[in-house]
């Protein structure tokens, strides 16, 4: 593993009290000269960037003017609530997809730039109300200097040598187990003979370049950023490479405004874990091999049919007689290979003659992200929001990109792993053998669930074609938290023992894979981040995930049916994903759930008593777990926890 940089400094507070007193005076001098009765508050700040974790806006008119161009002018009418100075440019590049939950609430997520230069991590995301009115806006921007460098010292091409060198050699100091409890091989890539070769470069301020790819296994990319550290600006080249095989992918910044090249940041992108056919549903362990149809019937999943659905849902899972068709190309391995089925009568029949066999791997995995891909379909993962199709019927969103699942005969590296580019390009999910017991993850619901959820999740938070807001250490853990908490939630439904472990027959062992069991017992909290085990994301994604499953109990309790808290958790945690800021933290999340619950009482999906009791089964679930209306951090990082375990006043 290629050891993490992150050079920001997240231990300087800048939510200082005068600062507080200072945007709170900016937003009420704002409001004053809102249209109409329309006033503008401060309820946080960011502790990294001293800026407003999010304004909230009451009395927003609703009109009939683009929300693209809405969300630009509030945030421009606006900005001197969000710390902007009165000479500073506000510059932000929307981007063109508006997501839109369930209830149909939208959210616009803006790109804070700099002359044309994007600033790292720093989006705002305006969210609407069902009629398309300002609620709020959440993120995070930041202040920069007058006048900044933007000439870099060093071309694309050093930047992506330095790159490429240093992700070329793994850290050797680092213990080199995966998220499954694995073992892993440390990857080394020969970069002695490689010199970057520029194949495109577009004339933009950014300056975006293609370079070819030499020994990694994808073109690489590059482009001019600005990198916040707090306090100050730097530029950089933001460079993105893939390591053979898809195992790994980095993005890296190197320093571009001095002429010695220095790595300022560096993290994995890599989340790791008409037919029939004979599949496992769940694991060979739980459920022996059963004929289903492809597609499944929609009354087969836990979820209730929307009522705007098109009516091409579910297209067929299979273009011709093989394991290939419009959401998932299922090979073995990285090989072209793949299972070929059966005409009988008008239908492709899969049965593999055996059961553990390479074609069992491949049909396996190719049921799983079927089913997974039509389960979040109806959960308002769709076209508009960045899935994962080759073709899109809708018109929406961009095509090409279905799940390329690879189910290989051996090994991977990460036990398994899922490659979720922006939307429009491949995923790519690798299923191997553990080599300790002999199982392979593919024939796993657990795992194959697992990667599949860090594909909608990095989709989903910052919007389809932003790829880095699941990047600091508590979004990343909620990554890992998120994809838990679906495996084992989904197949949770409808059975009177809850599953609370994952990846036991995979590693076959009763205890899993976790640290913890995720049942109501669970011991730790949101004041644990950080300290002990937890500042790693596997481990922080525990507490997420045993938070999520203790809130659908909870909500299940209180309305005295277990089935109708998990579709209600799974579809608040859904719309949660689409209204999140980027590089969200606990408590951006906990927000954006609760948003999200409103949002359902506010479309009339949930009636007045109902909503009581569910917002009351949410609100005491976040206390119990430490992340009450008082709690606190630092950003998305693990410093400053402050846990608060007591609910609002009045719930």
């Amino acid at each position: 593993m290629v050891r993490a940089i992150d050079t920001r400094n997240f231990t300087t507070n800048r939510a200082t009290d005068t600062r507080m007193n200072e945007l709170s005076r900016a937003a009420s001098f704002v409001s004053e000269r809102l249209p109409g009765s329309q006033t503008v508050t401060i309820s946080a700040l960011n502790s990294l960037t001293g800026t407003p974790n999010s304004l909230l806006t009451e009395n927003a008119p609703s009109t009939e003017e683009s929300l693209i161009n809405q969300a630009l002018n509030f945030v421009t009418q606006t900005s001197s609530s969000f710390g902007f100075a009165p000479n500073e440019p506000v510059e932000f590049v929307p981007d063109p997809t508006i997501e839109t939950t369930s209830s149909q609430s939208k959210a616009v997520h803006l790109q804070q730039t700099y002359r044309g230069i994007p600033v790292f991590e720093m989006v705002r995301t305006v969210r609407f109300s069902p009629g398309n009115a300002i609620s709020d806006v959440v993120g995070n921007n930041v202040n920069l200097p007058p006048e900044i460098n933007i000439a870099p010292q060093i071309d694309v091409t050093q930047a992506v040598t330095s790159a490429a060198q240093y992700v070329a050699t793994p850290n050797e100091t680092e213990a080199m187990t995966d998220g499954w409890g694995q073992p892993m091989t440390p990857i080394r890539v020969d970069v002695s003979d490689y010199t970057p070769q520029v194949l495109v470069d577009f004339p933009l301020p950014s300056q975006p370049t293609v370079l070819d790819k030499g020994p990694f296994a994808d073109l690489i990319s590059a482009h001019l950023v600005l990198f916040y550290q707090n306090p100050e600006t730097r530029l950089g080249w933001y460079v993105r490479i893939a390591l053979p095989d898809y195992q790994d992918q980095y993005e890296v910044i190197v320093l571009a405004d001095e002429s010695s090249p220095e790595i300022l940041y560096c993290q994995s992108l890599m989340q790791t874990v008409l037919g029939e056919g004979n599949v496992y549903k769940e694991n060979p362990g739980t459920t022996p091999r059963e004929i289903i149809p492809f597609p499944r019937n929609l009354n087969d999943y836990p979820v209730p049919q929307p009522s705007s659905l098109p009516p091409q849902f579910p297209g067929h899972w299979c273009t011709n007689d093989k394991c290939i068709g419009n959401n998932t190309i299922a090979t073995l391995g990285n090989s072209s290979t793949t299972l070929q089925g059966m005409i009988q009568g008008e239908k492709i029949v899969f049965n593999p003659a055996s059961g553990i066999g390479d074609d069992q791997k491949i049909l396996n995995i190719f049921y799983f992200c079927n089913y997974m891909h039509d389960f979040f379909y109806m959960l308002g993962f769709n076209e508009a929001v960045g899935n994962f199709q080759d073709v899109n019927l809708t018109g929406q969103g961009t095509p090409n990109d279905p799940v390329e699942a690879r189910a290989h005969s051996g090994a991977v590296r990460g036990t398994a792993n899922m490659f979720t580019p922006p939307d429009g390009r491949r995923p790519v999910m690798n299923m191997g053998l553990v080599a300790s017991t002999g199982r392979h993850t593919a024939f796993d619901a657990d795992v194959v669930f697992h990667e599949f959820v860090h594909g909608v999740t990095n989709r989903l938070v910052g919007g389809r074609m932003n790829s880095r807001a699941l990047e600091q250490p508590q979004s990343g853990g909620m990554g890992e938290g998120w994809s838990d908490y679906f495996a084992l939630t989904i197949q949770n439904f409808g059975k009177p023992v809850e599953k609370v472990v994952t990846g036991d027959w995979v590693v076959n062992d009763p205890n899993g894979i976790r640290g913890l069991k995720y049942d109501s017992n669970f011991p730790d909290h949101f004041d644990k981040i950080g300290t002990g085990r937890y500042n790693q994301v596997h481990n922080i994604g525990e507490i997420w995930c045993a938070t999520l499953m203790e809130m659908n109990r909870k909500v299940g309790e209180a309305l005295e049916s277990q089935d109708l808290g998990h579709q209600i958790g799974w579809q608040i945690v859904v719309d949660g994903l689409k209204l999140s800021p980027s590089n969200p933290s606990f408590l951006d999340e906990r927000d954006a759930i609760l948003k999200a619950l409103d949002d359902l009482h506010t479309a009339g999906r949930l009636n007045g008593d109902d909503y009581s009791k569910v917002r009351k089964a949410v609100w005491t679930t976040f206390a119990k777990f430490g992340m009450g209306p008082s709690a606190d951090c630092i950003a998305a990082s693990l410093n400053g926890i402050v846990a608060d375990f007591t609910v609002p006043a009045g719930l």
